[in-house]
């Protein structure tokens, strides 16, 4: 059995190209929101998580990221300039949730469900939180429901971007299920 020889370059490039116009042909990818994401890594890799997944709506709230920061443009590797950014205080968001018909937390509460039992089919909206605070309470009180990632280790948390990621492909799954 043979595994095939890697792509690069021109070959890489076509495979991908055809990959983005099969997404377009698909739902459109949720809006990420992030909830005090405070470090440029983060969310450099939260913009290479929703490029992968062919997002293109970011909100932050209430935070001080330095857009321009060079770890954040490294990490996103040029990610930011295609993806739609935007910037509000929590209470501008509030007054707009309701945008949103189906709005989730990515976050573990004592009424989360467990990622893998959940059906995510139609939503619209994720809400990921700070990295140390997690979501804000006002706006899981606005959330169709809170998602958590079954843990199987003795941490009881993981990285918001790898937790995005697992989230996210999860999502895109279940819209190619029968």
């Amino acid at each position: 059995m043979s595994c095939g020889k890697q792509l690069r370059g021109n070959d890489l490039f076509s495979r991908q190209q055809k990959q983005a116009e099969k997404f377009a042909q698909q739902k459109t990818a949720p809006d990420i929101i992030c909830d005090g994401i405070q470090t440029p890594q983060n969310f450099g890799s939260i913009l290479r998580v929703a490029d992968a997944l062919g997002c293109k709506n970011i909100i932050l709230l209430d935070s001080e990221l330095d857009l321009k920061h060079k770890k954040l443009s490294r990490l996103a590797r040029s990610c930011e300039q295609h993806l739609n950014i935007s910037q509000y205080c929590l209470q501008e968001f509030l007054l707009q949730h309701q945008a949103y018909r189906s709005l989730y937390a990515l976050e573990i509460t004592s009424e989360s469900s467990d990622l893998f039992d959940s059906n995510i089919v139609d939503c619209d909206g994720i809400i990921i939180g700070h990295e140390a605070q997690g979501v804000r309470q006002a706006l899981l009180d606005i959330c169709k429901g809170a998602i958590h990632l079954p843990m199987y280790g003795i941490n009881s948390s993981m990285n918001v971007s790898h937790a995005l990621a697992v989230f996210l492909y999860e999502w895109r799954r279940q819209q190619s299920a029968p």
